[in-house]
């Protein structure tokens, strides 16, 4: 394998859970299509999930959510603005940290998922997505 190819594993559970976070969109009555608008939908579902999170103080189910969703930012960068690299591994962040390599640098989506799940507005995704990928791609 290529190390600069996302592992056939890792692609298949991207597409998996990529799947999941589309259902879950419908539930909420959202519609994610892929383009780089729909991140702010994602960031109304993280936004709904951190609302219940507060009032359940549980966060079952709400880690598998945050890499649906992840993976999702993932996927709509790469189908916008260009292939990156997903591992499951990162030498300082540790396991399963899915680090995504991209346009040289190293993202994290879904640890900017579960962080906006759990501490709220101040880790607004489309903010994060409008600063490291909308504004990176102008320069």
């Amino acid at each position: 394998m290529n190390s600069q190819t996302t592992s056939p594993e890792l692609l298949e559970i991207k597409k998996e859970l990529i799947h999941h976070a589309i259902e879950v969109g419908k539930e909420y009555q959202i519609k994610l299509d892929f383009s780089d608008e729909s991140i702010k939908n994602v960031e109304k579902i993280l936004s709904e999930l951190h609302e219940e999170y507060k009032i359940s103080k549980s966060d079952d189910g709400l880690n598998g959510l945050a890499y649906m969703f992840g993976f999702y930012i993932i996927d709509v960068i790469e189908k916008n603005h260009g292939k990156g690299r997903i591992e499951r591994n990162h030498p300082d962040f540790g396991n399963n940290a899915f680090p995504f390599y991209w346009n040289g640098g190293t993202l994290f989506p879904l640890a900017w998922c579960q962080k906006r799940i759990f501490d709220g507005d101040g880790d607004n995704v489309e903010i994060k997505y409008q600063i490291l990928i909308l504004e990176e791609k102008k320069k």
